[in-house]
């Protein structure tokens, strides 16, 4: 029996816990915070038929009418906020985007995207 979409979001979101080393309460934050009034998906990434990435908009927490801009995939992560574009640390957008980006390849191609290609995941400072 195939698991539900549900049940690949809850060890998607498992899985990227235990990459960050963090605690699955901050993730889930993250996951319940990326909705339709604080993200909006500017481009969707196809190369062979596989999602390779893909470019948001995150609506700021502390700052009235400010958007980041988020791009991530397979390649690499990037975002328009001070914590990455100055420290070049991964930011809380950068994960909305990984989060995200997850959710539209579990709908639309029907599995997660792979954290193991995503190699740069693990090699800067976290900002979350």
């Amino acid at each position: 029996m195939q698991p539900s979409i549900e049940e690949k979001v809850k060890s998607f979101l498992l899985s990227l816990s235990r990459s960050l080393g963090v605690r699955i309460e901050r993730v889930l934050d993250l996951y319940l915070y990326a909705n339709p009034n604080n993200v909006r998906i500017v481009e969707v990434v196809e190369r062979g038929g596989e999602i390779v990435g893909i470019r948001i908009a995150v609506k700021s927490e502390k700052r009235p009418d400010t958007w980041y801009y988020t791009a991530v995939g397979y390649y690499g992560a990037k975002c328009t906020c001070e914590g990455n574009t100055i420290g070049g640390k991964i930011c809380k957008h950068i994960l909305i985007g990984v989060i995200t980006w997850n959710m539209i390849a579990l709908l639309k191609q029907g599995r997660e995207i792979d954290l193991t290609r995503l190699t740069w995941l693990n090699a800067g400072d976290k900002e979350i």
